[in-house]
């Protein structure tokens, strides 16, 4: 068991793959937050300007935290 976790970890990537790896996640992570952020968008209605548009770009980064308080909160 050891033996697999420390050659999982000593594995090496290059800065391409290890990009590529960090959009093959960001992605799928992108796309439910811009859905779940297009569903829920009642918080945005009293707000003007620049603020509308950071309130929405943070609720596409911070969807699973807003799901969570979501569900806790009701």
């Amino acid at each position: 068991m050891l033996k697999r976790l420390d050659r999982v970890l000593s594995y090496e990537m290059r800065v391409s793959e290890f990009l590529g790896t960090l959009i093959l996640i960001g992605i799928p992570y992108g796309i439910i937050g811009l859905i779940w952020s297009l569903t829920h968008t009642s918080h945005l209605r009293n707000m003007h300007g620049i603020d509308v548009v950071i309130s929405f770009l943070g609720s596409i980064v911070c969807w699973p935290v807003l799901t969570f308080a979501n569900v806790c909160m009701t």
